[in-house]
């Protein structure tokens, strides 16, 4: 994850998603949610939902969905005051 901010706004930003499907992918979809918005909370979790709304769970592995969008909004928070301890 890459995160650059101007302020409280999201100016840049990238994430990847590994761990959760057969292959790592880039969650573009939460990139444009985010680019442009106040980083908070709110917005994370908006751009969680965004990244997995085409999701489809399998058999044994529903609860990944719910298990990456708690994960992308925690990295995205850890990343945050990664970024705003560094200004």
């Amino acid at each position: 994850m890459a995160l650059q901010l101007e302020g409280p706004t999201i100016r840049s930003i990238r994430v990847a998603l590994g761990g959760v499907a057969t292959k790592p992918w880039r969650a573009v979809e939460a990139e444009q949610v985010l680019t442009g918005s106040t980083a908070n909370e709110a917005a994370f979790r908006h751009a969680a939902d965004a990244a997995l709304t085409g999701a489809v769970p399998r058999r044994y592995n529903a609860y990944k969905i719910e298990l990456a969008k708690r994960a992308m909004v925690r990295a995205l928070t850890d990343a945050l005051a990664r970024a705003t301890d560094e200004n």
